[in-house]
């Protein structure tokens, strides 16, 4: 697919920080069903057990896993046509730190509270691979 997640460079200072503190292996990026707007944005830490248990159940369907200064988010492959183009940022004010998802407004749009999408009414490409 032609429209990757991008993820912005405070969103990879946390998820630094989060890795190291936490000695996990990575971040899963994934959607469910739920929310005010018909799915969810999931962002959890995952170890290695689990991460090598995702890579070994898609076998036949290779997920996205993007890498910035061995730190790595893998894209759950089922979720990955949902989250195509969603940009991960991180934002700390004085009243609150969390991680935002931005959908690509192309593909899908979200509510006011930044955690639920829908997506539009678009053709699966062909060589979207399920």
């Amino acid at each position: 697919m032609g429209n990757y997640i991008k993820i912005t460079k405070p969103a990879w200072n946390k998820i630094g920080k989060i890795l190291d503190k936490t000695n996990k292996c990575s971040f899963l990026f994934s959607a469910s069903g739920g929310g005010c707007n018909g799915y969810n944005y999931n962002f959890e830490v995952i170890d290695k057990n689990k991460f090598n248990n995702i890579l070994q159940e898609t076998k036949k369907i290779k997920p996205i896993i993007i890498e910035n200064n061995n730190y790595r988010v893998l894209i759950d492959p089922i979720s990955e046509y949902l989250l195509s183009g969603t940009t991960i940022d991180f934002e700390e004010n004085i009243y609150e730190s969390k991680f935002k998802f931005f959908p690509n407004k192309n593909v899908s749009h979200s509510c006011g509270c930044g955690t639920s999408f829908s997506p539009r009414k678009t053709k699966i490409p062909e060589s979207f691979n399920w």
